[in-house]
């Protein structure tokens, strides 16, 4: 019962993980509109500061023939890693707790978000079957997207990688966001869950990034749909505010704050390439891979350890529908 319920709270992590991650990516884009020489230079630097290399060749094995980014539909892979943690972890050894594959159509201008489960049962490169969040653990951003590319058969192009603080430095940066918090039981559940440390009031205020962070967290005042409406308010209200900003000191905290907090390998004019197309999108659709729990035994660990079985056919039709997207 409790290993079910744990399960239950990484779903709900997952979907805040989701919202958070690509709200950042939208960030990174809308950032790219800065035209002046002051803003490219900070913006390379921040690049250059936040770039892995992802392929060897310079585009993934799974492309056939040579990728035009300028051109032709693409992928990005957005990781959420939680560095916060006490085991004296670097960020590279961390798991992964959300893993988003976001496919663009340049020809019917729409991106689709597949959302994949931490828990899924996944043949990892070099390590065998095992949990998908472990391939960060075990090799970084290049095996999760490697793990990616040959469970659905598709190049992972871009990755895109961010954490907590990216999330409360970049609210921080714009000198908070408007939110109008409407449910008083709201309130008092961040002032619970903070153990008093974050106050809201009901009513329009000003939100700081770790006031944010509590008011898209919490969970257990009201449904998993409100709570989803909570995230998508702040995160409106982060790109409202970014889109907004003019004075190029803005631009130059907001970009410190993601170069410090992401990896990607993207570079500057990548990411400068895709900003029409990426504020041309007509439509975004959502998937989610399904599937079973199962419980198998770990001499690691030395107990069962909970999976998630993926089903073969929601899988199949989910490869299905990202290849048709690239392919076009």
């Amino acid at each position: 019962m409790e290993e079910r319920l744990q399960h239950k709270k990484k779903k709900r992590r997952l979907k805040k993980w989701v919202k958070f991650t690509i709200g950042l990516f939208a960030i990174l884009i809308i950032v790219t509109g800065a035209i002046s020489t002051y803003a490219y230079i900070k913006l390379n630097n921040a690049s250059k500061q936040a770039h892995i290399d992802l392929n060897d060749n310079g585009q993934s094995v799974k492309r056939i023939k040579e990728f035009d980014p300028k051109k032709d539909s693409f992928t990005v892979l957005l990781l959420g890693i939680d560095s916060r943690n006490s085991k004296g972890e670097t960020v590279d050894d961390a798991r992964s707790d959300a893993n988003v594959l976001v496919t663009f159509n340049r020809k019917n201008k729409s991106a689709t978000m597949l959302s994949i489960p931490r828990d899924s049962y996944v043949n990892i490169p070099g390590y065998g079957y095992d949990k998908f969040t472990h391939a960060h653990a075990y090799g970084g951003v290049k095996l999760s997207a490697k793990t990616i590319e040959n469970l659905l058969d598709i190049p992972v192009d871009y990755v895109i990688e961010s954490n907590f603080d990216a999330f409360k430095d970049v609210v921080d940066e714009l000198n908070g966001v408007s939110i109008n918090v409407k449910n008083e039981k709201i309130v008092n559940q961040i002032k619970k869950d903070t153990k008093g440390k974050v106050t809201l009031k009901t009513g329009v205020q000003t939100l700081n990034g770790e006031e944010a962070l509590a008011y898209v967290r919490t969970r257990k005042a009201d449904t998993d749909f409100q709570r989803g409406q909570r995230q998508m308010e702040v995160l409106n209200a982060i790109i409202k505010k970014s889109k907004s900003l003019s004075s190029i000191p803005a631009y130059d905290d907001i970009v410190d704050s993601l170069g410090e907090n992401l990896k990607m390998n993207l570079s500057l004019n990548d990411a400068i390439g895709l900003f029409p197309f990426i504020t041309s999108l007509k439509s975004v659709d959502t998937e989610q891979l399904t599937g079973s729990d199962m419980y198998l035994y770990s001499s690691r660990e030395r107990k069962k350890l909970y999976y998630l079985k993926l089903d073969s056919e929601k899988l199949e039709e989910v490869k299905t529908e990202l290849k048709n997207d690239i392919d076009n």
